[in-house]
């Protein structure tokens, strides 16, 4: 009786890593939920507070901008907190998601050497497990909502539609980088300062009002721009007013950064992983 050695991990053809990707999560769901609930256990975990911190550290971390900017504009407008909070939680998810699956691979060598699963595991369940905690952590705008007598509208769908844009921005060009910081630590580095300065660029600490008529297309080259303001105006009940080519401009870099990230992560993967 002969047998034949099958590669457990062959390199996919260049056009069909999104596809892959998206077949071996779904055949491993269970996995997938399993390892999400591990990150957010080991996260609080030997913390007093628990849970709890998913909801408090966006408040210190807000009440800190909050005060830095009111110092410097004087007078922002009355609900100007409820906007930093929304903010905050916002780029937190896109950037610590961001940081999190570029490194997927460096943060679970002894795991990638004892069993085999598909890497790219590491990167979806670092990007879901900051999902699931930022999403927890837009409960704590509920008293703000209340104090401001906000009525949520039509738009509160605006909010899982950002959530799940800044996602699978995040996600795709996490595993765009994630095989080359593998290679080069460097990477990781330069992220860890591009989400810095993107804090600033993005609208964290102002809102898209906020901007000239004049420099408006400029600040909307920024891909977040249209996310993080979805999310503000679902639970504020404004009206939406970006234009939609702006909003497909957003949609389309989300979806082409993950078709291009798990594109090269596919290809790439089975000759990285020999020299983790």
């Amino acid at each position: 009786m002969s047998t034949t050695l099958r590669e457990i991990n062959p390199s996919a053809p260049f056009l069909s890593g999104p596809l892959t990707v998206i077949r071996n999560m779904y055949r491993r769901r269970r996995i997938v939920f399993n390892f999400i609930k591990r990150d957010i256990r080991l996260k609080y975990r030997n913390s007093s507070l628990g849970y709890f911190w998913s909801l408090l550290e966006p408040l210190l971390l807000s009440a800190v901008y909050f005060i830095l900017f009111t110092i410097i504009t004087d007078r922002p407008r009355e609900d100007y907190a409820l906007l930093v909070i929304l903010g905050v939680i916002s780029w937190t998810l896109f950037s610590r998601g961001l940081k999190s699956s570029i490194s997927s691979l460096t943060h679970n060598e002894m795991m990638i050497k004892q069993v085999y699963l598909p890497r790219e595991i590491f990167a979806v369940t670092s990007v879901g497990s900051n999902l699931v905690i930022n999403s927890f952590s837009l409960f704590v705008a509920i008293p703000f909502i209340i104090y401001f007598d906000i009525t949520l509208n039509q738009n509160l769908v605006l909010v899982p539609i950002g959530l799940l844009i800044l996602s699978i921005m995040a996600l795709g060009v996490g595993l765009m980088m994630a095989w080359i910081n593998a290679i080069n630590r460097d990477v990781e580095h330069f992220f860890a300062f591009v989400t810095r300065a993107g804090f600033f660029l993005s609208p964290v600490m102002w809102t898209i009002e906020m901007v000239p008529e004049s420099g408006l297309q400029y600040a909307l080259l920024n891909p977040v721009v249209v996310p993080i303001t979805m999310i503000r105006n679902g639970l504020t009940g404004e009206d939406f007013s970006i234009e939609l080519t702006w909003v497909a401009y957003s949609i389309s870099f989300s979806i082409l950064s993950f078709i291009i990230g798990s594109t090269f992560f596919k290809k790439m993967e089975p000759e990285v992983i020999k020299k983790i």
